[in-house]
């Protein structure tokens, strides 16, 4: 864990000399925000739509592709996103494993799909506000969580 933490604490540090902090509006973010922030810390950032037209944005880190899908939706300002990445295994890492993971491990929540194939997200809640500083150690973390989950599955 205290690994996690040290890794999360380097990639924000990289992130935050790339990209100038400031202040978002109240009310959420925008996936252009969320995509201006990711391409400042030097990830690739491609806009999509999900399944119900609310934004989503498409990235990767550590070789893997994540998703953010943004929720509370209103006039393009947005008051939560998640990140999800989902895994798929020859052999199931089974639930015992999972809910270790969910046990040990305080960011990054983790399930099995339908299809038994491991997915883990992480949630941030931004209703009251944010920034581009806040938005880079968000990524940090996820940054830190997406290999940390993979070695834990053996992917």
């Amino acid at each position: 864990m205290r690994g996690l933490w040290i890794i999360a604490g380097l990639a924000v540090g990289l992130g935050a000399a790339q990209a100038q902090a400031r202040p978002l509006p109240a009310g959420g973010v925008t996936a252009a925000e969320v995509i201006e922030v990711l391409r400042a810390s030097g990830y690739r950032a491609e806009a999509d739509v999900d399944g119900v037209g609310d934004p989503m944005v498409r990235s990767a880190t550590d070789g893997t592709n994540f998703a953010i899908y943004f929720y509370g939706c209103e006039r393009e300002r947005c008051t939560s996103i998640q990140f999800g990445a989902a895994f798929a295994l020859k052999q199931s890492p089974g639930l015992a494993r999972i809910n270790e993971w969910n046990r040990e491990m305080r960011f990054g929540r983790a399930y099995l799909d339908s299809e038994m194939d491991p997915v883990v997200e992480m949630d941030v809640d931004l209703e009251l506000g944010a920034s581009t500083e806040q938005l880079q150690s968000v990524i940090g973390t996820w940054a830190a969580v997406v290999p940390a989950f993979k070695t834990f599955i053996d992917f």
